[in-house]
Order: C-alpha cells, then structure tokens, then sequence
C-alpha cells in the first residue's frame, strides 16, 4: 500500500474507544552516514528495498514529506509507519497500564519485514513472543 493511499484509509477507519490496539514495529537496518542499510541476516528479498527505503527522501503525490525519520526499516516498510496511524493516539507499551482506543507500541522488534512471521529463509523460533503476547493480552481482560 502506499503512504497516501495508506493515510486516507486510516483517516477513514479512525480508532475505536473501546477496542486494544497493539503494534511492533521492525527494524533490521543500521545507520550508516545519512542512510540505512540493511543488516547481514536479512531476507534476501528483502535487500534491495531495504537499501531503497533507507536512502530515499522526498515527497509523495499527497504532500506527505518523507525525510530522515523513514529510512529505518524492515526490508518492506519505513519503521515509522509501522508504529500507529498518523494522528491516531498512541502510546509506548506499558504491559501494567493497557489501554483501550489507544495504540499500544511495542519497542522495536529486531528483525525483517517476516520475522514476526517465523522468516522465509531464515527461520526464527517466534513462539515466545507470541506466548508472551498472549499472556499479555489475557491480562488486559
């Protein structure tokens, strides 16, 4: 999807007061000078658009400045656009005050755009993150 496309769908859909959001951005990219380039390890899918996304500035069709703050990421996507919506309220995860009708934003996960998914070629054993995830979502009840 992309950014403009991605901002009208969110402006559209809102967030709801009574529902628990939760997200964890990615980031497998260090910086290097006013860049970001990929770690050794990555998808291989996944390097050339790392490489892409961590040098690229601009502006979208939208008027959406894309600047220093979007070249971190995961190999797919800027880490910024992973967090919450622009201009939906979120806050830094606080596993003892969770909160409905907010995005609750984990700190960023060290992987590739399909490390929370157990990777392509380089599997990863996600299990206890999603163990403790759940434990957590159980807590909120």
């Amino acid at each position: 999807m992309q950014i403009d496309q991605a901002r009208l769908l969110n402006e559209r859909m809102g967030t709801l007061p009574d529902v628990y959001y939760y997200s964890v951005p990615c980031s497998y990219t260090k910086k290097s000078g006013d860049n970001y380039i990929p770690k050794k390890g990555m998808e291989p899918f996944f390097v050339m658009r790392s490489y892409q996304i961590g040098q690229y500035t601009g502006m979208t069709k939208g008027g959406t400045e894309i600047g220093q703050e979007w070249k971190q990421n995961d190999g797919r996507v800027s880490t910024i656009s992973e967090t919450a919506p622009f201009g939906a309220p979120s806050t830094k995860l606080d596993r003892n005050h969770l909160r409905p009708g907010i995005w609750n934003v984990y700190p960023v996960y060290p992987g590739d755009h399909m490390s929370l998914q157990g990777g392509l070629l380089h599997k990863k054993n996600i299990r206890p993150f999603y163990l403790d995830l759940l434990a957590m979502i159980r807590s909120a009840e």
